[in-house]
C-alpha cells in the first residue's frame, strides 16, 4: 500500500474516531439519552442512561463549561422543549464562529478565556453559573454539560496538577456548584472526558463532583514548577488555606457521555473497514513527548523482530511496554496481520506533555510527529512505517492545526532545501507549526479546525 494512501486513510480513521465523540452524535440516536419528555398516565420521563426518570412538575436548566458542550446543551436544550427554561454556557472565544448549528435562543453563551487564561468574560459567565445554581428548589432539575479546554503546559504540569491549582482558585469548581445547587431537586451532569482514566473530580476541575484525595497540595505543585516565589503573600495564604469538606449531593446523577476509549474503538471499526489489522494498545499514555517517541520506537523494532523470528512469544511480553492487558489483543493482531500480510494499524489515546522552550510555535502532537518522522527518517529499518498524532479536539496548542503526520518522507522533503543542524533548531525551538506549515504546502499537517469535542489525543503507526 502506498504511504499517500496509508495518510489518507489515517486522516479518514481520526475523522471518524472524532465523530464517535461529538457532543451532537452522543443526543441524537436517543437510545441512552433522550431528553424529549414522554407523557404517560399523566406524568413526565426523560431517559438518562437507559432509565426512565420522573420530571413531571419540574422545570429544566442547563449549564457548561469548556470547548464540546455548546453541541450538547444546545441540542438538550431544544429537546427539552418548554420545560426548559434555558441557561448560561462557558466557552472559548470562538466557539460561535465554528459553530454551524443555530443555537436556542434561551441559552445565553459567554466566550471567553482566551488560550484558556481567566478573563472579565469567564469570571462573568461563573458568576452567572452559579446565580443560577443557587436559585434551584425542589421544583428544579439542574443540567450541568462538562468537557476540558485547552492545557498549559508550557512548565511540563500534569493536567491533574493543573486542574488542581485551578480548582484552588474557583468558586465553583472543586465540587462547589454542586453545593450551590443543593436545593435543586435533581442534579445531572454530562461529561466528555479528556483527562487519562476519566477522573470527573479533574475534568474542567469538576465543578459537581466532590473532590477526592489529592496527592499534592495546591502549594507543593506551584513549588514543583517554580511558580510559588512569583506569587504575593495573600495569594500564597489562599492556596495554603485547608479545604473544607463538602456534603454529598444526594440526587446528583453523572454520565460520561465520551472518552478516549470510545474514540479508540471507532478508530479501530474504520481501520478493519479499510483493510487494516486494527489494535487499540493504551488510551491512556502520557509523559513527555520524547519520551513517548522512544516508546513507540522500542515497540515498532520489537514487531520487527518477531516477525523476523528474532524473539519469541515470551521474549516479546517482557519487552512490551503498554498496558498488559492488551498483550494478548496485541499478539492475535500482530499474528494476523503476519498471516495476511494485511497491515497492522497501531492505535493509542492520551494526553503527553511537552516542556516547551525557545519561541516556536507548535503543540504536543505536532511536536511527537516531527520527532516520530525524525527517527523513522534516521532507523532504516523502520522507513516503512507512518504515523499520526492529532488532538480530538482539532486544536494542537496555540495553533490552527490538530496535528501532523510523522514519516521518513516529512524529513525527505525537509532536506531537500534544508540542513540537519536546521531541523536540529526547529526541534530546540519547539517551532513544530511552522515547520509542517511551510513544508510541501502544508501537505503533512492535519488541519480539521475546531471539532466540537474534546477527549483528548490519537495516535496511529501503521506497519506494512
Amino acid at each position: 500500500m502506498a504511504k499517500r494512501q496509508m495518510w489518507d486513510h489515517m486522516r479518514q480513521v481520526f475523522q471518524q474516531a472524532v465523530n464517535a465523540v461529538h457532543p451532537e452524535k452522543i443526543f441524537v440516536d436517543f437510545n441512552s439519552f433522550d431528553l424529549r419528555p414522554k407523557e404517560r398516565d399523566q406524568r413526565v420521563y426523560i431517559k438518562l442512561d437507559g432509565q426512565e426518570h420522573d420530571i413531571t412538575g419540574k422545570t429544566c436548566h442547563v449549564v457548561g463549561f469548556g470547548k464540546a458542550v455548546l453541541g450538547m446543551a444546545n441540542k438538550v436544550t431544544m429537546d427539552l422543549g418548554q420545560l426548559s427554561a434555558g441557561g448560561v454556557l462557558s466557552v472559548p472565544v470562538n466557539t460561535l464562529q465554528q459553530f454551524k448549528q443555530p443555537i436556542c435562543d434561551k441559552l445565553t453563551v459567554h466566550e471567553g478565556a482566551p488560550n484558556n487564561l481567566p478573563d472579565e468574560t469567564a469570571l462573568k459567565a461563573a458568576q452567572a453559573i452559579k446565580k443560577i445554581a443557587e436559585s434551584m428548589t425542589d421544583t428544579d432539575v439542574l443540567f450541568v454539560f462538562i468537557s476540558g479546554g485547552d492545557k498549559l503546559m508550557k512548565r511540563g504540569a500534569s493536567i491533574q496538577e493543573i486542574n488542581t491549582v485551578r480548582i484552588a482558585c474557583s468558586e465553583i469548581k472543586g465540587g462547589r456548584l454542586a453545593l450551590a445547587a443543593r436545593q435543586a431537586g435533581m442534579l445531572v451532569t454530562f461529561v466528555l472526558s479528556d483527562i487519562i482514566g476519566d477522573p470527573l473530580e479533574l475534568i474542567a476541575c469538576g465543578p459537581t463532583i466532590q473532590p477526592s484525595g489529592v496527592s499534592e497540595s495546591t502549594a507543593e505543585i506551584l513549588r514543583k514548577y517554580q511558580v510559588w516565589d512569583d506569587l504575593s503573600a495573600e495569594v500564597k495564604q489562599l492556596f495554603e488555606k485547608p479545604e473544607q469538606q463538602q456534603e454529598a449531593f444526594a440526587n446528583s446523577k453523572v454520565f460520561v457521555v465520551g472518552n478516549n476509549v470510545i474514540a479508540t474503538a471507532a478508530a479501530a471499526h474504520e481501520a478493519t473497514k479499510l483493510g487494516y489489522i486494527p489494535c487499540v494498545l493504551s488510551c491512556s499514555v502520557q509523559g513527555d513527548v520524547s519520551s513517548v517517541a522512544a516508546d513507540y520506537q522500542r515497540l515498532l523494532h520489537v514487531i520487527q523482530e518477531f516477525k523476523h523470528q528474532t524473539i519469541n512469544q515470551q521474549q516479546l511480553r517482557e519487552r512490551f511496554a503498554f498496558d498488559e492487558r492488551r498483550f494478548q489483543d496485541f499478539c492475535r493482531a500482530l499474528e494476523q496481520h503476519m498471516m495476511t500480510k494485511a497491515p497492522l494499524f497501531i492505535i493509542c489515546g492520551g494526553e503527553p506533555v511537552i516542556k516547551v522552550i525557545g519561541q516556536g510555535l507548535g503543540g504536543r502532537s505536532q511536536h511527537l510527529a516531527l520527532l516520530m518522522s525524525q527517527m523513522l527518517h534516521r532507523d532504516e529499518s523502520l522507513g516503512g512505517c507512518t504515523f499520526l498524532s492529532a488532538g480530538t479536539d482539532g486544536i494542537d496548542g496555540p495553533t490552527d492545526a490538530a496535528g501532523a503526520i510523522g514519516d521518513s518522507c516529512v524529513i525527505d522533503a525537509y532536506l531537500a532545501s534544508h540542513t540537519l543542524d536546521e531541523l536540529a533548531e526547529v526541534l530546540r525551538n519547539c517551532d513544530s507549526y511552522n515547520f509542517y506549515r511551510q513544508l510541501s504546502d502544508g501537505d503533512y499537517h492535519l488541519t480539521t479546525g475546531h471539532t466540537g469535542t474534546n477527549v483528548m489525543d490519537l495516535h496511529f503507526l501503521v506497519v506494512p
